[in-house]
Parts: structure tokens; sequence; C-alpha cells
């Protein structure tokens, strides 16, 4: 065998580790980690404007303050396809704004309330709804209401 043959294998098997352990001690190892050493993460809250589900996935464009976002969701896409309705303000976890996002960590879900004009007022209980006749004065129904 030749002498350079196990130094150049362990020297290409260090180099895949070095480059592939922050990533996987990242994804399972990052509940255990201190928070100095973990990626500072943002809340990001956007209203939902299109869903569409697919096969395996979920795609739901968010729009924020800070531009659109597609986010693809690849895992539980049943429950998030029930979850999420359009219109709703969703906020999720990301490391930074980006328009391409997979997988993002759902943190509220707010449900759109569709308003009826005769509920959109609440009755004020200052008003009396009905004129209401004070000891000592009478009450005239046949002029019109100012």
């Amino acid at each position: 065998m030749r002498p350079w043959v196990i130094p150049t294998t362990v020297f290409f098997l260090g180099l895949g580790l070095g480059f592939s352990s922050p990533m996987l001690a990242s994804r399972y190892l990052d509940s255990y980690l201190p928070a100095f050493l973990k990626n500072a993460m943002h809340p990001l809250e956007g209203s939902v404007i299109h869903k569409q589900r697919q096969e395996d996935r979920l795609l739901v464009t968010i729009t924020t303050q800070d531009g659109s976002i597609l986010a693809t969701f690849h895992q539980q896409v049943p429950e998030i396809d029930l979850l999420i309705e359009e219109r709703d303000l969703v906020t999720l976890e990301v490391p930074q704004y980006e328009p391409f996002v997979q997988d993002p960590k759902l943190l509220r879900v707010t449900k759109h309330k569709e308003m009826n004009p005769t509920l959109a007022a609440p009755p004020n209980p200052s008003i009396p709804s009905a004129p209401t006749k004070e000891p000592g004065s009478t009450i005239d129904y046949s002029g019109p209401v100012p």
C-alpha cells in the first residue's frame, strides 16, 4: 500500500467533518447550546396572501413590511394547511428576512375575522336606545329627530 493513501484519506475525512459539523450541530444540538452560540432568530409578522397545497409540501406567500416571503413547508403539511388560511396574520421565526424560506417555525397565527356592517360597531351603553322620561317632563314623539 502506498504511504500517502492513509494521510490523504484522513485529511479528506477531516475536511468533510469540518465543513458539515456546524450544519449538523446547529440542527441537532441547538436546544443544548447556550444562548451566545445559537443563531439569532427574529420574529417576522405578515399577512398570508396565497396558499397552495401540493402533494408533499405547502407553499405559503406572506407579505411583511420588509417584503414578500415564499415559505415552503415539508413537515406537518396537513396540520399547517388546516391552521393557516388566506388573510391570516402569521409570525415566523427566521434568522433574517429572505424571500424563500424552508420549513420556518410558526410562532403565532392570528385568524382573520369577517366584519359584518351590523356587528362592526358595538353598541354604546352611554347612549340610551329609547328616550327616557325624566320626572316632571313630557316626551313629544311627533317632531323630527335632530
